[in-house]
């Protein structure tokens, strides 16, 4: 019985498989040129902005919109990379402000081949960008390393966290470079460490795109020995 079942499966084997094959590639067709609406997102670009000026505050990351069409044109927008772009070339010191309109997004953020088989149907998220524009000041200021953590338990930092250069040149909006008395490094994290560390660390340049020359410190933490007095305190 079991011989004749398996005679029946393998035989002509190759024209069941390019059956079955040619079945799911019809399926597929039929499924993906169906209409459907989903949610895409794009990454905000900002452009042509003075070398004198400076954004500050939080520019949108991101744009949500919904879009309906074919599944199949949907999946090539979800396959392209694109950006919606923000000219700020006229823009001035001051607060600027722009309604994301449907029709920002159809023209900027949809492929030229995919703007007729596509069609933009609503802006989500956000629906305007808002920003706050300043002349770009520039200046010197002392650097820092940020520290995370506890070494093991035996040492302890020995003198003072290193930092070469101490002072980096940083420029961006006015406001934001005047009021900053220390740059620090990202968390530079100590937990267990025993050895000495020694480090190239990213400055942390926080949400207002501040510039700094150079981007990179060299952190070295040195640890000794700890006293009875501290292992008991820190058992």
């Amino acid at each position: 019985m079991w011989g004749r079942i398996r005679d029946y499966l393998l035989r002509n084997i190759g024209l069941k498989i390019a059956s079955l094959f040619l079945a799911l590639l019809f399926y597929a067709h039929v499924v993906t040129d169906q209409q459907r609406e989903s949610q895409i997102a794009v990454q905000v670009l900002l452009t042509g902005l003075s070398d004198t000026l400076a954004v500050t505050g939080n520019p949108p990351p991101r744009v949500g919109f919904k879009v309906r069409g074919k599944w199949k044109d949907l999946i090539r927008l979800g396959l392209t990379t694109r950006f919606l772009t923000i000219d700020l070339a006229n823009a001035s010191p001051g607060r600027f402000q722009r309604t994301i309109s449907v029709e920002d997004v159809r023209e900027r953020a949809i492929p030229a081949e995919l703007t007729r088989s596509l069609d933009v149907t609503e802006v989500v998220e956000p629906r305007m960008v808002d920003l706050t524009i300043e002349l770009k000041r520039s200046r010197t200021v002392p650097v820092a390393a940020r520290v995370v953590g506890s070494p093991a338990a035996d040492v302890q930092i020995d003198g003072r966290v290193q930092v070469e250069p101490d002072t980096v040149h940083v420029e961006g909006a006015a406001s934001v470079v005047q009021a900053l008395d220390t740059l620090y490094t990202l968390p530079v994290d100590i937990t267990g460490e025993r050895e000495k560390i020694q480090r190239q660390v990213p400055l942390d340049l926080g949400p207002n795109a501040l510039a700094a020359d150079p981007r990179r410190c060299l952190v070295t933490i040195r640890f000794a020995r700890a006293d009875a007095e501290t292992s008991r305190q820190h058992p």
